[in-house]
């Protein structure tokens, strides 16, 4: 499903570790994953590499198979009686 050899996740990853061309920083590890857990937490997953780099690359947000978007909500199914089409 992730493509470990991708570009995306090789910047993840620096960013997840804390690289930088000096060597590892670790105040910018640590915001980093601070930044990531309020994200994560805010999407409503669960704090983890896997569901940090989901959020990190965009891919929580796309929509589910049965979620509907209204106006900037996502509504998974069965949506709401008042959001309903009829």
């Amino acid at each position: 499903m992730i493509d470990k050899n991708s570009e995306q996740y090789l910047n993840f990853e620096e960013l997840w570790e804390g690289k930088t061309p000096k060597g590892v920083n670790i105040n910018k590890k640590n915001s980093f994953r601070s930044r990531m857990k309020n994200s994560c937490h805010q999407e409503g997953l669960e704090f983890s590499k896997l569901n940090s780099f989901l959020v990190y690359s965009g891919l929580s947000k796309k929509l589910d198979d049965d979620a509907i978007k209204v106006n900037d909500i996502k509504v998974s199914n069965p949506p709401r009686r008042h959001l309903r089409n009829f």
